[in-house]
């Protein structure tokens, strides 16, 4: 995540630095907050105060935008953080509850039919019989491309390939994953 200023000058390096340490904190840990960018300035509007402080954030899929206008910059720059932070939880609550509402399907299940780890790929034979390919960079979860071995029960996600069915994503099978 990068972090852009327009007009720094109307606000002192030390609220600059509380206000990025804010949404890094903010940002700690996950990825979908990409770019921010802190707008000040002074402003004529008479009837919320001189000085604006706006906030727009590039997340994944989403925009946010927060701004305030108050007499006091360091008020203003508060507030729009404080708005910010709402969108932020808000948006991530209601990706989590996404994400808890669609049914988790099972992987597709099978097992290592052949590797050929000089060459960087192998073949699975799924549970539904057919032979697929994957490639080393398919393999995740724990799982070591150089210890593959045949027979070897896994987990799979597939998806078409150009001849044929490949796995794109090849992780350990559940723990209570029948072997057929």
């Amino acid at each position: 995540m990068e972090i852009h200023w327009v007009h720094p000058e109307c606000v002192s390096a030390e609220e600059r630095r509380v206000a990025e340490d804010r949404i890094r904190e903010l940002a700690r840990d996950r990825s979908d907050l990409i770019d921010v960018r802190i707008a000040a300035k002074s402003t004529l509007h008479h009837r919320h105060g001189g000085h604006e402080a706006r906030l727009r954030c590039e997340a994944r899929g989403k925009e946010i935008v927060a701004a305030r206008t108050r007499p006091d910059m360091s008020l203003a720059l508060d507030e729009v953080l404080d708005a910010f932070e709402r969108e932020v939880w808000h948006m991530r609550h209601r990706r989590e509850q996404e994400a808890r509402e669609r049914p988790a399907s099972p992987p597709d299940l099978g097992v290592i039919d052949a590797v050929f780890v000089d060459k960087g790929y192998g073949f699975i034979l799924t549970d539904r019989g057919e032979r697929v390919y994957f490639h080393r960079n398919a393999v995740h979860g724990g799982l070591d491309f150089e210890q593959l071995t045949e027979g070897q029960r896994i987990g799979l996600n597939l998806e078409g390939g150009v001849e044929g069915p490949q796995a794109t994503v090849v992780v350990p099978a559940p723990p209570d994953a029948p072997f057929s």
